[in-house]
């Protein structure tokens, strides 16, 4: 092949690759199936949506599942208007909050609304949380939309998404709502073509430790995984840079809050995996193989140290947290998978983090 010819089938195929773009992006432009919830830096609420999830593959949920966003695209009721006399409370997280695969009416953040009504007079309660957010994605919606309504409760439920996940390069820049930093990004936030294909990578890496589907972990069909205490100890090592910046990402959280004068309630992760017996399927859950090179018991530990950032980020910045993490039982009863909670796992949530909130605002609101 001469070197003539190889220049013109190299840009024949550029031509050809520069014809099928534009008109992929005309196309998705005029509909665009995917209904991605970030385009490039910023973060599109799914307002006033309902799906009717129907459910033939997981007993440990309902036949058929509503899920409802309202008007400000978070799920729960409406704004008030008398906002500024209410106490207002948004749940913040990943999809164990969101709860995807759990009706409205039997979200953890539902159930928290009820027990805390008795409490406290015109009190309004959302959930802002979104399938595979880490605390990045915390920031941006915080950036982007929740400093814009200030409400006077931030709930933040944050951890799994965030274990060995390193920031990306795309969220750099996010206190620059709505500005460019550079030409990537400028590209990125205005072509429909790249952001399918920049939203279908962060769907594969936020599937690594947080499965969002409604299968179930059958832990009496699971393949138990063993691992030295070495090689835990290895995993665990491996977490170091990861952490440093998970901390600085909760400081930033909590700075934010602070300068809009929104309290912030942490809480930590909790997980069916880690050390002891399954009380319904007398499995070991130490010894569950998860899939990602650690077993039950390594992730538990892996997770732990996240934990414990998050309890000294906001010890340093007299910020309260819930250890709901040491509280919710492993049991198999309330989770379908590792993480997700079924509809008596949410119950129990509520049940759990509604004194420790009471005791929390209890004397400021």
């Amino acid at each position: 092949m001469t070197k003539s010819s190889l220049r013109r089938k190299l840009l024949y195929f550029l031509y050809l690759f520069i014809v099928v773009f534009i008109l992929l992006e005309i196309v998705l432009r005029i509909y665009n199936p995917f209904q991605f919830r970030i385009r490039g830096n910023q973060i599109l609420l799914p307002i006033n949506q309902k799906q009717i999830i129907k459910n033939s593959i997981n007993p440990k949920l309902d036949s058929v599942i509503i899920n409802t966003r309202n008007g400000l695209g978070f799920r729960g009721p409406e704004k008030p208007a008398n906002w500024d006399s209410c106490l207002t409370i948004i749940t913040v997280g990943g999809s164990t909050t969101e709860c995807h695969f759990l009706s409205d009416n039997k979200t953890w953040s539902f159930q928290l609304e009820q027990q805390l009504k008795p409490a406290f007079k015109n009190l309004w309660l959302n959930n802002a949380g979104f399938d595979g957010h880490s605390s990045f994605g915390h920031q941006v919606l915080l950036n982007d939309h929740l400093i814009k309504i200030r409400p006077k409760v931030i709930l933040f439920y944050a951890g799994i998404n965030d274990v060995e996940n390193e920031q990306p390069t795309f969220h750099d820049e996010l206190n620059r709502r709505g500005g460019y930093s550079d030409l990537k990004h400028y590209i990125f936030n205005n072509s429909e073509v790249l952001n399918v294909g920049l939203n279908l990578v962060r769907g594969y890496r936020a599937q690594r430790l947080n499965n969002t589907t409604d299968e179930m972990l059958d832990l009496q069909k699971a393949i138990p995984k063993v691992m030295t205490g070495q090689q835990i100890v290895e995993r665990k090592a491996q977490q170091e840079k990861y952490l440093t910046a998970y901390k600085q990402r909760l400081g930033q959280l909590i700075d934010t809050c602070k300068k809009y004068n929104i309290q912030p309630v942490f809480m930590t992760q909790a997980m069916l995996l880690g050390c002891g017996i399954d009380p319904v399927t007398g499995v070991n859950l130490e010894t569950i193989d998860y899939g990602t090179g650690m077993n039950g018991r390594c992730l538990f530990e892996v997770l732990e140290l996240y934990n414990d950032v998050m309890r000294k980020a906001c010890g340093e910045k007299n910020v309260p947290v819930i250890d709901f993490e040491k509280q919710m039982p492993k049991n198999s009863l309330y989770f379908y998978d590792a993480v997700h909670f079924t509809n008596e796992g949410a119950l129990k949530a509520a049940e759990i983090i509604a004194p420790e909130l009471k005791g929390i605002l209890g004397s400021k609101f």
